[in-house]
């Protein structure tokens, strides 16, 4: 029989007034998963299905809502975190699409960071790939509750069972069978065609060729084999379930059969030991196909939190200081309890920074407590700025749809500010016109766990094509770092060059194509090459300079200060210094600074830190490449008592710091090369070949050889624990029992590899596997090289 209306789509309910909607039943999620696992094709069906569409579009057409910059559509993959709210069963959803490229890791960090839930997408041909398993990690590390859709069961190969069992082995995981697939007939060897639902008993079919929106359910009686196969599934999750949840074991009791345990007994085990943590829904569906999404949008609801049900984000509050006497103390970092039912303070996260042509910085935020509201002042605490929100929207996509108010729990953008990052905490009293004067000295402090930027380990010179398109490089320049602070701009004193740093080829040749073709920025941009560092071998004396520099007042500003630099070996010696840059240039301040009369303490340190930047831009001695990896220490500051403004402060300390590592000779430097953790999955005839070419040909150290299911003890529990988990009948682990292999036993290859030898090599890879090889790699360390090596790049440098 034809659904009654199960699966009809929702209408667009959500205006100005959805922003009132009740926090219980709000989710916030992500899709994360490795690339071409079909990630954007099921947001597309997500979007449809909901009602905010009208039409499904494709991305080999270039043609999806969520993948709107030109570079995806020309590329047909994700690269930044869109984001979009749509509602689903009287609920209100807002998700991010986040990329699945290695180059574009930053993007789903920051966006795990602001998510209650994630959805994994996986392709049930190719399993379980490389890059799945880091994400999931990344969202493991930050306790994000997650679900498993496996993808594509309508292509040849794909294996759902064989699949499950790699989520369990591979991502440590135990899950609960939500549906299986049903193929034509229930018969294995024929067309995808739905799904077997284990909690309701029933078969669902969708029409081939459809929309998706006409659904055939049917019992799992009036097909030959299904109920008998359905009641093993069930038995499973509930002896599962029953591991975890008393409950669930008392209700089985009182029954007596597992197929007569009510349905929403198991939800609600299922959704108590989701939100724990302890197991993973996993449901299946073909999204190309429009077979099984609507199913994964109701566990959206049913199984991943609302943001009252998740923990509250960590905050401290950051550059607290007292007065003692006339001396100004510094106090240790305050945490500080975010309730988001606080109504009083309102605290948000910046997670996401756009330039839009029209609309100008639009910043990405997540309300944690009280409300965000349009033509009203914030305080940027991580600058200590204040900022005025002229506008709030919520996104489709591109497509921005005004409301008057973010409330806590939710996720929003805001026009009109001026220079909020990505990574910035926003507070206020929001019930307030102007909410920042009431705020209490710990509440202007607040900094909600801020989103780390790993180092740019590739770089190319960008250079203006005249004079007169200078300007223009530099407002382009600073729209794209504002966009993805995993991108950094140094400039060479020494060549005159501007060089854009990022995370790798393919993170840079997008910025280049953004930069040219959106921006319209006139540049030549340069080849792609590894960034190299230099750090300093032995400290320097201290130095004494003076500075001072005319200002508006009546008091020229003046100050003197008083540092040295020096190495860096280990964690111990700069236990107490703050690290101000993904450069590891860390600082001490001088203890027991006298308070200043007319100069807050913060602004000393603020100018303090202005000061080093362009301090450390002339890099090393040895090749001027960026300096890593070293301590200033600040002994003194002394400014007189009649000047206000500290720009002198700055002035001293970049002289100061020239000074000090000019001291230092030559032969004191040493240059860095980055040293990147690789992981090749390869089949074992292969795995000979490959250690060899990494050893011998790539200057890598090899780390460890294993089976790739099985790396530690947890792991290999878990695959023991893979190995006897129910499963549904799976062809493709029928055809490898019987010698007809459609993927041979694979093996990881864990090694440190320099990234110069690793340009280019996943096509080296593929031609030395035959194909079969793939590999993952992320940055390890910036490392100091041997003579041998730095005359090497030296003279590839031409020095």
């Amino acid at each position: 029989m034809k659904s009654s209306g199960k699966f009809l789509a929702t209408h667009r309910l959500y205006s100005t007034e959805q922003a009132d909607i009740q926090k219980e039943l709000i989710r916030n999620i992500g899709i994360i998963a490795h690339i071409d696992a079909g990630k954007t094709t099921t947001t597309e069906r997500m979007l449809y299905y909901s009602g905010l569409i009208n039409r499904i579009g494709n991305v080999d057409q270039g043609d999806t809502v969520m993948d709107y910059l030109p570079a995806e559509r020309d590329r047909g993959i994700t690269i930044t975190s869109a984001a979009i709210t749509f509602n689903w069963a009287n609920h209100k959803v807002n998700l991010i699409d986040t990329p699945g490229h290695a180059d574009f890791t930053f993007e789903v960090i920051r966006s795990i960071r602001v998510l209650d839930g994630a959805v994994t997408i996986l392709d049930g041909v190719a399993g379980v790939e490389a890059q799945t398993e880091k994400v999931w990690k990344q969202a493991s590390e930050m306790e994000i509750p997650k679900i498993v859709f496996v993808n594509k069961m309508d292509r040849q190969g794909a294996g759902f069972s064989r699949t499950v069992r790699e989520v369990v082995s591979k991502l440590n995981t135990q899950v609960a069978i939500l549906n299986y697939p049903f193929f034509e007939g229930g018969k294995l060897d024929t067309p995808f065609r739905g799904v077997v639902d284990v909690l309701e008993k029933k078969i669902i079919q969708w029409e081939e060729g459809s929309d998706g929106k006409d659904v055939k359910i049917m019992d799992i009686s009036e097909v030959d084999g299904v109920a008998e196969e359905c009641e093993k599934a069930r038995t499973a999750l509930i002896e599962t379930l029953s591991e975890l949840d008393d409950d669930l074991v008392e209700h089985y009791l009182e029954v007596g059969d597992y197929m007569e345990v009510s349905s929403a007994e198991i939800k609600k085990a299922l959704r108590k030991a989701t939100f724990a943590r302890k197991i993973v829904p996993v449901l299946c569906g073909a999204s190309f196909r429009n077979i099984g999404v609507q199913p994964l949008l109701e566990s959206i609801i049913e199984y991943l939190p609302a943001p009252t049900e998740r923990p509250a984000p960590q905050a401290i509050a950051k550059g607290l200081t007292t007065k003692k006497g006339k001396k100004l103390i510094s106090l240790p970092d305050q945490p500080v309890d975010i309730d988001i039912n606080n109504k009083t303070l309102t605290t948000a996260l910046a997670f996401k920074v756009v330039n839009d042509p029209k609309k100008g910085l639009m910043v990405y935020v997540r309300v944690y407590s009280g409300s965000l509201n349009s033509n009203s002042s914030v305080l940027n605490s991580t600058t200590g700025k204040k900022e005025r929100v002229m506008k709030l929207f919520q996104m489709h996509a591109d497509e921005a749809i005004e409301v008057q108010s973010v409330k806590a729990g939710n996720i929003g953008v805001l026009i009109g500010t001026k220079d909020i990052r990505t990574g910035d905490t926003i507070v206020s009293h929001g019930w307030k016109k102007d909410g920042i004067k009431s705020l209490t000295p710990v509440e202007s402090k607040i900094q909600l766990n801020a989103i780390p930027v790993p180092p740019p380990v590739f770089f190319a010179s960008i250079d203006p094509m005249s004079l007169s398109d200078v300007k223009g490089m530099e407002e382009a320049l600073d729209i794209l770092l504002k966009e993805d602070p995993s991108l950094h701009v140094t400039y060479d004193e020494d060549s005159g060059q501007t060089l854009l740093s990022g995370m790798g080829e393919l993170h840079l040749e997008i910025a280049r194509d953004r930069l040219i073709n959106d921006l319209k920025a006139k540049v030549n941009v340069g080849k792609i090459l590894v960034s190299y560092k230099e750090t300093i071998q032995q400290p320097s004396l201290s130095v004494t300079k003076d500075s001072t520099i005319s200002t508006t007042g009546d008091t020229p500003s003046s100050a003197t200060v008083v540092l040295s630099v020096s190495p860096v070996f280990g964690p111990e010696e700069v236990k107490n210094a703050e690290c101000i840059n993904h450069d590891r240039i860390y600082v001490t301040y001088p203890e027991n600074q006298e308070e200043h009369l007319l100069i807050p303490h913060h602004d000393i340190v603020h100018a303090i830190k202005v000061g080093i930047v362009p301090g450390v831009a002339r890099g090393g001695r040895k090749a001027h490449y960026p300096l890593n990896n070293i301590h200033i220490n600040v002994e003194k500051v002394d400014i007189p008592v009649d000047v206000s403004s500290p720009v002198a402060v700055s002035q001293a300390i970049r002289l100061a710091i020239e000074e000090a590592l000019d001291q230092i000779p030559v032969e004191g430097y040493s240059i860095m090369e980055p040293i990147m953790n690789v992981r090749v999955i390869v089949s074992e005839e292969d795995i000979g070949t490959v250690v060899n070419d990494i050893s011998s040909n790539r200057r890598g150290h090899i780390i460890s050889l294993q089976d790739e299911e099985a790396t530690d003890v947890e792991s290999f529990s878990y695959k023991s624990l893979a190995e006897q988990i129910y499963t549904p009948p799976d062809l493709t682990m029928y055809m490898s029992k019987h010698g007809d292999r459609t993927r041979s036993a694979q093996s990881v290859v864990r090694a440190n590899v320099p990234l110069q030898q690793m340009v280019g090599y996943l096509n080296y890879l593929r031609s030395l596997t035959k194909g079969r090889g793939t590999f993952l790699m992320d940055f390890d360390s910036y490392t100091s090289v041997p003579l041998d090596r730095e005359q090497e790049i030296l003279n590839e440098d031409n020095f």
